[in-house]
């Protein structure tokens, strides 16, 4: 085989990494940005807020000689050049105050489970046992692995590998039941039917009850909520008033108990946009109202002309440079945030005024063709962004529907809502077939095979015809 060389062309676009974080900081939602902001705060001594103190006697005499902060985000009042006034004394605490009142994190299942344990009279053994156990439930208060699996052969614990299995697996159980009586009760178990039988064991379910509800828990479920009363009384053996007290005891459960702690992973939703009906016409907000307004510390600047040392120089102006940078790209996400919001409001006008019935078929590509940009730059101003309007807080992509049919006039997102409710007007013995759902929305002008219908409802969440009949 013989050696050859090709001589080729090809076109590829490199992304510099002052392009990606512009990309990133269009991207990620607001939570994050104001976390990005608070770091940058914390870090970067060229930033500073300058936002207006309270007013008072001093406060207006001093404003007499000392101009105000220009609050627009021209290019020339986010560089600072617009503000000529004095040193703000005060920035350093305006900046505290941002950062404390940012987020925090709340207490987790499993820190709280542990103080729970530490709190507890046991012995070295059981506390290592405990805390073995917890380490090893998710979030919402179940093991991960088999708890007998965490103590086979040499474990990675000094004071557990003193202990022969035997020792291991009795010490186990005692923990194992001990959690399972820490609040919130029925953790540390395998799965939501363990933990509800265990609840109600703790609750003071009459033991007479006990092996009924514990089939009822493993067996009956679906039947129940397929409304097949008369086969789980037949199954369990028990009367009507012993099922009405069952199910009854049931809804006082919990079947995740650890679904009330924060995971570490929780997701807070806080609208970029908000569109609303105010007075019969549509009004627009932007998130930038819940960001501050960041400047460049003259102050710091002036440093440089303090100082003779090259290296501090170079520090002051690469921060500088940094801080101008994330200013610049809060405004470009500002900016393109308020036109898509426009836009918004005019291809989906009947939506805000009218609900979700009336949103209009709209892609992405449309709005990119509107702002003079690419698509891809409207999918992460998009994404995982949403919107307050009078009908909820929604994601914005929601907004975002193909069409539907010849005509190209329907939905998505509006036929899917409208079986939703043709579905709910159709409860019980009256409900409608995926068939007789697409026949009823051909009547409307809307043209839809069935099973497009069975998929949108599957998508919706919504059961077959059978289990909402019955």
């Amino acid at each position: 085989m013989g050696l050859s060389l090709e001589l080729g062309t090809k076109q590829t676009l490199s992304l510099s990494p002052l392009m990606l974080q512009r990309l990133e900081t269009l991207a990620i939602p607001l939570v994050e940005l104001q976390a990005k902001i608070q770091e940058a705060i914390e870090t970067n001594p060229a930033l500073e807020i300058p936002n207006a103190v309270e007013p008072s006697l001093d406060n207006l005499t001093s404003n007499i000689s000392t101009p105000s902060a220009n609050e627009d985000f021209s290019d020339s009042s986010a560089y600072g050049s617009d503000y000529s006034g004095i040193y703000d004394s005060e920035a350093s605490d305006r900046k505290q105050q941002f950062i404390e009142n940012t987020l925090t994190s709340s207490k987790t299942l499993m820190q709280h489970l542990l103080e729970t344990l530490h709190l507890d009279s046991l012995n070295e053994e059981e506390r290592e046992m405990g805390e073995l156990l917890i380490s090893n439930l998710d979030t919402t208060g179940f093991n991960n692995e088999d708890p007998i699996s965490l103590i086979k052969g040499d474990i990675n614990n000094e004071i557990l590998n003193k202990l022969n299995s035997e020792e291991r697996e009795n010490l186990l159980l005692k923990m194992k039941d001990k959690i399972q009586n820490y609040d919130p009760i029925g953790c540390c178990c395998n799965d939501f039917r363990e933990s509800l039988f265990i609840q109600a064991q703790i609750r003071g379910l009459d033991e007479d009850l006990f092996t009924p509800f514990q089939k009822l828990l493993n067996n009956e479920l679906q039947n129940i909520r397929s409304n097949k009363i008369k086969k789980v009384l037949s199954d369990l053996k028990i009367d009507e008033e012993t099922y009405e007290f069952m199910i009854s005891f049931l809804q006082t459960l919990n079947p995740f108990p650890g679904s009330q702690f924060d995971s570490g992973l929780r997701e807070y939703v806080v609208p970029d946009l908000s569109i609303h009906i105010i007075n019969g016409k549509i009004e627009l907000e932007t998130s930038a109202k819940n960001l501050p307004n960041l400047t460049i510390s003259d102050d710091f600047i002036n440093l440089s002309k303090e100082i003779d040392d090259a290296e501090t120089k170079k520090y002051i102006r690469e921060q500088t440079a940094v801080a101008k940078e994330l200013i610049n790209q809060i405004d470009m996400r500002n900016k393109n945030l308020f036109k898509l919001g426009m836009i918004l409001i005019e291809k989906q006008s009947e939506f805000f005024f009218k609900g979700p019935l009336y949103l209009k078929p709209l892609t992405q590509k449309d709005v990119a063709l509107e702002m003079n940009v690419h698509e891809t730059t409207i999918s992460r101003l998009a994404s995982s962004k949403w919107l307050d309007c009078d009908w909820g807080i929604i994601p914005i992509k929601n907004l975002f529907s193909n069409a539907v049919g010849n005509d190209q006039t329907n939905s998505k997102a509006s036929i899917k809502e409208r079986i939703k409710q043709i579905i709910n007007e159709n409860e019980g013995p009256k409900a409608l077939s995926d068939q007789k759902i697409a026949d009823k929305l051909n009547e409307e002008g809307i043209e839809i095979a069935r099973r497009t219908v069975s998929k949108y409802r599957k998508e919706l969440n919504i059961d077959s015809t059978f289990l909402r009949g019955n």
